[in-house]
């Protein structure tokens, strides 16, 4: 019986391979006589060697998607040309679609100009690093780039914050007026900003004006909510330390608990040394538990023997110990590998 429903499925198989070929040869048949009735009527050439009436002086040179530029290095003067301003071309070529871009336009007429516009700004040196970072930028109407400076003059940012935001941001000028102006707009309100705020906000930290407003929120909601700022509060670390808001949530959050509810630093000295926070747990631990061994992890102003919070964050391992922690570096490293 099993020998009998083994042959069945067999012959089951054959069937539908078969007639599955006869199908696919059918429809290939009907795509090659498609194609040549299409060719006949046309009247298209049917050799790549027949002579072609059409003008093709205007196309672009044609270089397969590729993974590598330096292939093309050698055929290509627009590469060659960004070469020479020390674009790092084995970063943008990580990103196929923007490759793509690049290779088809010509340096003299579809670059040169934006790379000028953008010089006044960052500075020669600077170049090769921005369009590293940036590439895109060389593919913006150069009319666009000009309305977004154009929008942060009308708004009364000095030469200087504009140079700053474009050096800080490479991606500010991508952009439009509408979005950056919305952006401005959110944090004067959110944060119930002055003008003259505002402007130094984004020229202190240009990449939180364009970041994640989701994230932006969700880092708000941690500060005040399970941080336990105020409104007051909350806008000063934002003024002074507005990297707080690009951290990693649950990061900031641990951060803010060892320092806070495990070495009991209140709000008020955060406030004063707020770049705490953005230094990795490990080494605020490492120095913190080393002069808790020594018996110097004292951090109010108001009692002997003061150390500085920053002193858990600044300077080198031998300058902590030199001039914190009053003991040699070799103490220091004897102590982390007891940790």
């Amino acid at each position: 019986m099993c020998s009998i429903k083994r042959n069945m499925s067999h012959l089951f198989r054959s069937l539908l391979v078969y007639n599955t070929n006869i199908k696919i040869r059918k429809n290939i048949s009907n795509v090659v006589l498609a194609n040549s009735q299409t060719e006949v009527n046309s009247g298209e050439r049917k050799t790549v060697t027949e002579p072609l009436n059409q003008d093709v002086s205007d196309i672009t040179p044609y270089f397969p998607d590729t993974f590598n530029l330096a292939a093309y290095a050698n055929k290509s003067e627009t590469l060659q040309s960004l070469l020479q301003l020390q674009v790092n071309l084995s970063k943008i070529e990580k990103k196929p679609h923007i490759v793509n871009k690049i290779l088809k336009m010509d340096f003299e007429k579809d670059m040169k100009q934006n790379i000028f516009f953008i010089k006044d700004y960052i500075g020669s040196e600077n170049i090769g690093k921005y369009i590293t970072k940036n590439p895109l930028i060389l593919c913006e109407p150069i009319d666009d780039l000009q309305v977004r400076i154009n929008y942060l003059q009308s708004k009364k940012f000095s030469n200087f914050q504009i140079n700053e935001i474009v050096t800080k941001n490479p991606f500010w000028l991508m952009f439009s007026t509408e979005r950056i102006d919305k952006r401005l707009g959110y944090f004067q309100n959110k944060f119930n900003l002055i003008g003259n705020e505002v402007r130094e906000l984004a020229t202190k930290q240009p990449k939180l004006i364009t970041y994640s407003i989701q994230h932006i929120n969700t880092n708000t909601f941690v500060v005040k909510e399970e941080m336990g700022f105020n409104e007051d509060e909350t806008k000063k670390l934002l003024l002074n330390t507005p990297k707080i808001w690009m951290i990693n949530q649950k990061s900031l959050l641990e951060r803010f608990n060892y320092l806070h509810n495990i070495i009991k630093i209140p709000h008020d000295t955060l406030l004063h040394c707020p770049h705490v926070l953005l230094c990795r747990n490990f080494k605020v631990k490492q120095r913190h538990m080393f002069l808790e061994s020594l018996g110097r992890a004292q951090y109010d102003p108001n009692k002997e023997n003061y150390i500085p919070l920053k002193a858990l964050i600044e300077k080198t391992d031998s300058e902590f110990c030199k001039i914190y922690a009053k003991c040699n570096i070799h103490d220091f490293n004897t102590f982390l590998k007891t940790l």
